[in-house]
C-alpha cells in the first residue's frame, strides 16, 4: 500500500474539513477575535496578514504555554520545513525549506537556510539548535530572502528575537524532568540599572542520557551536557536612543546517540550489518557501537544593537561577534570495533556589522535601506584516516534597499534589491596517512605534503524582489518575483588541488502567489503557491583515482576524488495552506498543509546526466499539521490543553546517485511518520508571581526510536536515531 497516497486521499481532506467546517459554522458559536501577530519579516514591524511574504510566526502565547520549545520542533508547525540535528556537530541544525537543504557542518560550504538571532546572521549552522526559554518571537520565512537578509537564504530564514532587559525586578525559573534522565534547569533574572536601564542574566543547564541502549557496553551513554550563561544590558541614553549589549558564554558537550552501521559489498558479506538488523527488529532501540561519537561546541558571542527612533524614521546598528571551538571524535560508526577513525578540531570566528535606515512616513512611500559587512575565519584539522588541515577566510559586503509604494487605496508595489561582493580564500594541506599519525606528526613544510593549495574565490551578485499587492475587505492577495543566491566556495575536505578548486554560486528564481485573509474576526486562511527554478546547483561528484580530473599520484584500491560542482538544475513548485479558527475565547484550532514537487532537470555527473536517478534531499512531498488549544479556569488558575497531530512524508538522504541501486541499498529513504504531541499547562497567580506546571508527551503514537538521518559514504553507511515517545514534567515560577 502507498501510505502517502492513502494519507492524501483520506487524512488530507479531513484536515481541510476540520478547518473549513467550523469556519462555516462560526456564526452559531459566537464570534471572538484573533490576536494580531506582529512580525519583522521586512525589517519593520507589521501585522503578519499585511506582509507579502510566506512567513509563519510562533506567538508569545504559544511559547508561554509550551506547545513548542526548541528550534528543532518548528518543522511540525510550518509547511515544507524539515529540520534535524546533525550528530557530527554539537547543536548543529540541518535545515531544509521547500526542498533547499544543507546537511553538513563544513565552514567552507554555505547553508541554504539562514538563521538570525537578535538580528545577527549566523554564517554557519553550528549553534542553530536552541530552546525557546528566553525567546520573544520566532518567525520562519519561506522562499528566497536575498533582498533583506542576503546571501545563503535561498530556502528561507529562521528569524529569532530574544527578550530584552525589562529594567524592573523580575525572574523566570523553570525545571524540566523527562525520560532518559532529562534534567533541564533554567533561570532568568531582570534587574534595574539606574532609572534608564536594565540587566538581564539567563542561565541554562541541560543533562540527559542517550535514548539508544548499547549492546556492547550493556548500558546507555550520556547524551547532552550543555550549559549557557547570557548577560544583557539595556540602557536608554535618551527618550529616543537605546542600546542593548548581550554576551553569551556556552559549553555544549554531546555524546551522540550511538549510530547503526549499514554495510555494503564485502563488509556486508562478513556480517557487518548484524547490529543494524538487530536494532531495526527492536524498533531501533539498540546499537553495538564500541566507541562514542563525541561533539563539542564551546565559545562566546557578543551582540550590540543600537536603536534611534525619530518622528518618521528609525536607525539601527547591529554588531555580532561569534567565536567558538568545535571538536568531533568518531571511530566506530555503529560497529562493535574500531573502523575509519576521525578526529576533527575546528576554530571559527565571525564579525558582522549592519546599519539600517527604516522610514515611517505618512505618505504613500516607505522604505528600508542598509549596509552590511561580514568577516569570518575558520581553521580545521582532521585525521587520521584522511589527514588534512585548512584555513578558510571570508569577507563580504552588501548594500540593500526595499521600497513600498501605495499606487492607490487598494494597490501597492514593492521593489527591492541587494548588491553583494565577496572574497574567499583557502589554504589546504594534506598528507599521506600510511602510519595513521595525527596532525602534530607532520611538518608544515610544503615539500612533505601530499597536497598544498591556495585557491581564491571572488563573486558579486544582485538579488531582487518585486511584489504587486491588492488589498480587499477581508485581507489581501499578492504576486511576487524574488531571486537569491547561495555563495560558492571550496570543498575543504579535498586532498588534491583539483578537489579544493572553487565552485561557483548557485541561484534560485521564485514566483509566489499569496492570499492572506480573515474571512471573519475569528478565522484566518492563508494560501501560498510557489514555483522556483534552481540553477547552477552545487552537487557532489565522485570519480576514481585514475580519472584525469582526480589525478591522484598513485592508484590505491578504493581511492576516489570528491568534488563539489555546479552540475544541477532543479524545478520546484508547491502549495502551502495555513489556517486558524477561534470559535470561542477558550479554543483555538490551527492547521497547515504543505505540498512539494521537485525534480532534477539536469545533473551532470562527470559528463553523464543522471537527473532521472538523482533525488532531492530532505524534501517531503507532503507536510501537515492539525492542532487545538483549549484554556479553562481550573483550581484557581488557567489550564491549557494543547494537542497537535503532524505528518511528514518520505524524505531522501545522502547517497552517490550515479551508482546508487535501491535494490541493493543501503537504504537512504526516511519513511513517512506521524506524531501526536499533547501537553497540559496549568498557570496560577500566587499573589507575588505565577506558578506554571506543564506535563507533556511528544510523539505519543509510537515507542522506541526512528531513523532521523541516513548517510551513504560509499563503502559504508550509517543511520542516526531519534527518540519517539517522550514524557516529562516542567515546573516554573515567574514574577
Amino acid at each position: 500500500m502507498n501510505c502517502q497516497k492513502t494519507f492524501k486521499k483520506s487524512v488530507l481532506p479531513s484536515l481541510i474539513a476540520a478547518l473549513i467546517l467550523p469556519v462555516c459554522a462560526q456564526g452559531a458559536l459566537g464570534a471572538t477575535a484573533l490576536e494580531e501577530v506582529i512580525v519583522t519579516a521586512r525589517k519593520r514591524q507589521e501585522s503578519i496578514q499585511d506582509v507579502p511574504v510566506a512567513v509563519t510566526a510562533i506567538t508569545p502565547g504559544q511559547l508561554e504555554r509550551g506547545s513548542i520549545t526548541s528550534s528543532l520542533e518548528l518543522g511540525k508547525l510550518v509547511p515544507n520545513v524539515e529540520l534535524h540535528e546533525t550528530a557530527i556537530g554539537s547543536e548543529s541544525l540541518s535545515a531544509s525549506i521547500r526542498g533547499l537543504s544543507y546537511d553538513d557542518i563544513e565552514k567552507s560550504i554555505e547553508p541554504t537556510v539562514g538563521i538570525a538571532i537578535d538580528g545577527v546572521f549566523l554564517a554557519s549552522n553550528s549553534g542553530g539548535v536552541f530552546d525557546f526559554f528566553d525567546v520573544e518571537s520566532v518567525e520562519v520565512l519561506r522562499g528566497p530572502q536575498g533582498t533583506l537578509f542576503g546571501r545563503n537564504t535561498i530556502g528561507g530564514v529562521i528569524n529569532v528575537q530574544r527578550t530584552e532587559p525589562t529594567g524592573e525586578f523580575g525572574a523566570k525559573l523553570e525545571a524540566v524532568f523527562g525520560d532518559e534522565n532529562r534534567t533541564d534547569l533554567k533561570a532568568l533574572i531582570n534587574m534595574p540599572l539606574g532609572e534608564n536601564g536594565g540587566i538581564k542574566i539567563a542561565v541554562k543547564d541541560a543533562q540527559s542520557d542517550s535514548h539508544v541502549y548499547n549492546t556492547t557496553l550493556n548500558g546507555r551513554r550520556d547524551f547532552k551536557d550543555s550549559s549557557t550563561v547570557t548577560v544583557a544590558v539595556k540602557y536608554d541614553f535618551t527618550e529616543n536612543t537605546s542600546a542593548v549589549l548581550t554576551y553569551d558564554d556556552y559549553d555544549h558537550d554531546t555524546t551522540a546517540p550511538d549510530n547503526v552501521f549499514v554495510a555494503t559489498g564485502f563488509l556486508e558479506s562478513i556480517g557487518f550489518n548484524a547490529g543494524a538488523a538487530a536494532s531495526e527488529a527492536d524498533d531501533w532501540k539498540t546499537s553495538p557501537q564500541l566507541n562514542p561519537l563525541t561533539a563539542s561546541l564551546i565559545g562566546e558571542n557578543t551582540t550590540l544593537k543600537v536603536t534611534h527612533n525619530a518622528e518618521n524614521y528609525q536607525i539601527k546598528y547591529i554588531m555580532g561577534i561569534m567565536d567558538y571551538d568545535e571538536e568531533v571524535h568518531e571511530s566506530s560508526w555503529g560497529t562493535p570495533g574500531v573502523f575509519f577513525p576521525v578526529d576533527r578540531n575546528q576554530e571559527f570566528k565571525q564579525t558582522s556589522h549592519e546599519l539600517q535606515f527604516i522610514s515611517d512616513f505618512d505618505g504613500p512611500m516607505n522604505f528600508v535601506a542598509g549596509y552590511y559587512t561580514l568577516e569570518a575565519d575558520s581553521f580545521i584539522e582532521s585525521g587520521p584516516a584522511v589527514l588534512f588541515r585548512s584555513n578558510h577566510s571570508l569577507e563580504t559586503t552588501a548594500i540593500f534597499g526595499e521600497m513600498s509604494y501605495d499606487l492607490s487605496e487598494d494597490w501597492s508595489l514593492t521593489v527591492g534589491a541587494r548588491y553583494t561582493e565577496e572574497d574567499k580564500s583557502l589554504i589546504s594541506r594534506s598528507w599521506a596517512t600510511g602510519e595513521n599519525a595525527l596532525w602534530n606528526a607532520y611538518s608544515e613544510d610544503a615539500s612533505t605534503m601530499q597536497n598544498y593549495a591556495t585557491p581564491k574565490f571572488e563573486d558579486d551578485n544582485v538579488s531582487y524582489r518585486v511584489v504587486l499587492q491588492r488589498e480587499f475587505e477581508q485581507g489581501m492577495v499578492y504576486a511576487s518575483y524574488a531571486t537569491g543566491f547561495r555563495s560558492g566556495g571550496f570543498f575543504n575536505r579535498g586532498t588534491t588541488a583539483a578537489e579544493v578548486a572553487p565552485f561557483q554560486s548557485e541561484e534560485v528564481n521564485s514566483i509566489e502567489l499569496g492570499l492572506r485573509s480573515n474571512p471573519t474576526d475569528n478565522t484566518q486562511v492563508n494560501l501560498t503557491y510557489f514555483n522556483a527554478e534552481y540553477s547552477d546547483k552545487q552537487t557532489t561528484v565522485i570519480v576514481g583515482a585514475i580519472d584525469p580530473t582526480c589525478n591522484k599520484s598513485a592508484e590505491v584500491a578504493g581511492t576516489t576524488c570528491s568534488f563539489v560542482r555546479n552540475a544541477g538544475e532543479v524545478s520546484m513548485d508547491g502549495i502551502e495552506f495555513e489556517g486558524m479558527f477561534m470559535p470561542t475565547d477558550a479554543l483555538t484550532v490551527r492547521a497547515m498543509i504543505g505540498t512539494f514537487n521537485g525534480d532534477y532537470d539536469k545533473y551532470d555527473y562527470n559528463g553523464t546526466d543522471i537527473a532521472d536517478k538523482a533525488r532531492l534531499l530532505y524534501a517531503p512531498e507532503l507536510t501537515a499539521y492539525l492542532g487545538a488549544e483549549h484554556t479553562s479556569e481550573t483550581a484557581g488558575g488557567s489550564l491549557t490543553i494543547n494537542a497537535g497531530f503532524s505528518h511528514k512524508a518520505d524524505v531522501e538522504t545522502q547517497a552517490d546517485w550515479s551508482t546508487y541501486d535501491p535494490a541493493t541499498g543501503p537504504e537512504v529513504t526516511l519513511e513517512s511518520f506521524e506524531s501526536l504531541d499533547i501537553s497540559a499547562t496549568f498557570i496560577r497567580d500566587m499573589g507575588n508571581g505565577n506558578l506554571k506546571i506543564r506535563a507533556y508527551g511528544t510523539d505519543l503514537l509510537e515507542e522506541g526510536n526512528r531513523v532521523s538521518r541516513r548517510y551513504d559514504a560509499g563503502a559504508f553507511a550509517w543511520a542516526e536515531l531519534t527518540p519517539r515517545r517522550q514524557i516529562g514534567l516542567s515546573v516554573g515560577y515567574e514574577f
